[in-house]
């Protein structure tokens, strides 16, 4: 006697993809100093001409705050200088250097920046997938990104966004007034565009370093 038997699907097979966490932190500092520092910020003269990388299509504002060169990777020749140490950023004792200070203690284990930046764009100012340090940092590097604005729609768009190894987005985060988003930093990342019915400046101050001992 013969049977029926219905056939079973078989289950595919897959390997899961790795992905790279980020850490997202709300009001990391007080209202005030978050306010403080933003209007600091604006004061502060930014250059317009800047590019994620060398081949960056789009350009936007930036400014330079502790790029000493410790580490002298992928910087133009005239963008690092001696002078710019962390040391002498905290000695300045302006509002970035003590939302720096918090930064460094609460989310670098003390470790000093090699690098602090901020980014300024608006409409049109475009950005580009990019790495903060050399992948050959994979295992120490850091980058932390706040965003000192005083409001954000998320209709706007200028999220922050990161790519796993294969090229995929990986994560994903709105931009939201006082927010850290901390990660590793030689991960790729950019800038999502903004929206042309923006009405607010995006800031995005980054804080660094290759080797975090942690």
């Amino acid at each position: 006697m013969r049977t029926s038997r219905t056939p079973v699907a078989s289950t595919p097979s897959f390997t899961p993809k790795k992905r790279c966490a980020i850490n997202v932190y709300d009001n990391p500092v007080s209202p005030e100093l978050c306010e403080a520092t933003r209007a600091w910020l604006l004061s502060q003269s930014p250059i317009f001409g800047w590019r994620a990388h060398a081949n960056a299509p789009g350009v936007f504002w930036h400014r330079n705050f502790v790029l000493p060169g410790t580490h002298q990777h992928h910087y133009d020749d005239i963008a690092w200088n001696s002078e710019l140490s962390y040391e002498a950023f905290c000695a300045s004792e302006s509002p970035l250097a003590r939302v720096a200070e918090i930064v460094r203690q609460q989310f670098f284990d003390g470790e000093a920046f090699t690098r602090i930046w901020a980014n300024f764009q608006s409409f049109g100012d475009e950005s580009a997938f990019h790495r903060d340090f050399p992948v050959q940092y994979a295992r120490t590097a850091r980058t932390a990104v706040w965003y000192p604005v005083m409001n954000w729609e998320r209709d706007w768009g200028g999220d922050f966004i990161t790519l796993s190894d294969d090229g995929e987005v990986d994560a994903c985060t709105l931009i939201k007034p006082n927010r850290l988003v901390v990660f590793n930093g030689t991960q790729t990342h950019a800038a999502r565009p903004i929206s042309r019915y923006c009405s607010e400046l995006r800031i995005a101050v980054s804080f660094g370093c290759e080797v975090v001992n942690a």
